[in-house]
């Protein structure tokens, strides 16, 4: 969408964002754990753990959200402005290690080259805990399910709210909304951003490259789950 940034900061309802937060806590094992938050936002996931007494770096490359940050976590968290959609802004990320590594709320469908993701999924294994965890969301799942059940035959969404139009030959597509919609334009504009589904071999195969260990599908918490090879 041209104008996206409500649509990044939420992605998820309140419902959603807990059961989220409550996967991640889960599966945190030691008390107060090192977690990388990267395309934080303004801290929708950061603040819950922050609050359940979790050591929160944080990395978004727009600098607006900072205040944002500090407001949900209570400054209690680091908020580092850094842009990981390429192979030089990989090796820049925050060193760790870190006992979990987050990738939600359409972090990973900004990224379109899966080169960037092999290379993101490299850097973030060298930053993970021996026993650490990497999540990001479900969109590999629920997505192509979607798509697969027709509910975007028309590329309007059926309360006509939304709508997607493909970019030919490749996974992505753009995402108009609200006044946006326009059935009769079909074609995505020069300022409109491009977000991509990544298919699930896909993914795998970026975390197997890594040295991660394929991990789980969690519906309930909306979320995939790769953990650390044991080294």
């Amino acid at each position: 969408m041209s104008g996206h940034s409500d649509s990044d900061q939420s992605p998820y309802d309140e419902a959603e964002t807990l059961a989220q937060v409550q996967g991640v806590t889960a599966r945190l094992m030691r008390g107060p754990s090192r977690v990388l938050d990267l395309g934080c936002g303004s801290g929708r996931i950061a603040g819950h753990l922050c609050r359940a007494g979790h050591d929160v770096t944080g990395v978004d490359r727009a600098s607006r959200h900072r205040s944002g940050f500090e407001v949900s976590t209570d400054a209690k968290a680091t908020f580092v402005v850094g842009d990981f959609s390429s192979a030089t802004g990989c090796r820049m990320l925050p060193a760790g290690p870190f006992d979990a590594i987050l990738l939600l709320g359409n972090t990973l469908a900004l990224i379109r080259e899966p080169s960037i993701v092999r290379d993101l999924f490299l850097a973030l294994a060298e930053r993970l805990d021996p026993e650490g965890i990497l999540v990001y969301d479900d969109f590999s799942f629920t997505s192509w399910a979607e798509l697969a059940a027709g509910n975007w035959g028309e590329g309007i969404s059926e309360d006509g709210s939304m709508q997607m139009i493909w970019i030919p030959g490749e996974p992505e597509f753009v995402l108009r909304s609200g006044a946006e919609v326009d059935p009769e334009d079909d074609e995505p504009r020069p300022e409109e951003r491009v977000l991509r589904i990544w298919s699930m071999a896909e993914l795998n195969d970026a975390a197997v490259l890594a040295g991660l260990t394929v991990g789980g599908h969690d519906p309930a918490a909306s979320m995939v789950v790769h953990v650390h090879a044991n080294p």
